[in-house]
């Protein structure tokens, strides 16, 4: 059944630039987090607005076209997947980590409203590799930039 996948899509801003690192393998991955809001009424009736960060990862030429294109501040909307994993950091605790695996970003702009998408075209997974970063997931993948 194709209806049951893993997806996810996020509107935000990016709290921060994109952190670009090259893996000793040459795979290139960006981590930034992206903020989404929303506005509910509680029991009283008073406006509650909630932010919510979420850490997003693209690799390869997605990772690339992220550090050229994003930066704080920015509006995107990110097309992608959940990822869980664990790891052991360096003092020997074990830490688990959620994160979003972009697969698509699409550069929300204000004003004109000009849209620029830039997609994620699968070559070949490598998941398990060595040296994942903290907050990252081993995965390969290169990036391919659309105009919209």
């Amino acid at each position: 059944m194709n209806a049951l996948r893993n997806k996810v899509q996020l509107i935000g801003r990016l709290g921060q630039d994109p952190e670009i690192r090259t893996l000793e393998s040459g795979k290139k991955v960006a981590h930034f987090n992206l903020a989404t809001n929303e506005s509910y009424r509680n029991a009283e009736g008073s406006k509650i607005d909630e932010t919510t960060w979420h850490s997003i990862v693209a690799w390869n030429g997605l990772a690339e076209l992220s550090s050229k294109f994003l930066g704080k501040g920015r509006e995107v909307c990110i097309e992608g997947r959940i990822s869980y994993r664990s790891y052991t950091d360096k003092n020997g605790v074990q830490r688990n980590v959620t994160e979003i695996v972009a697969t698509d970003l699409v550069l929300l702009s204000q004003g004109n409203k000009s849209r620029e998408m830039i997609t994620d075209e699968p070559e070949t997974e490598h998941e398990g590799e060595a040296e994942p970063m903290p907050g990252s997931e081993a995965g390969g993948r290169s990036g391919k930039s659309r105009g919209k």
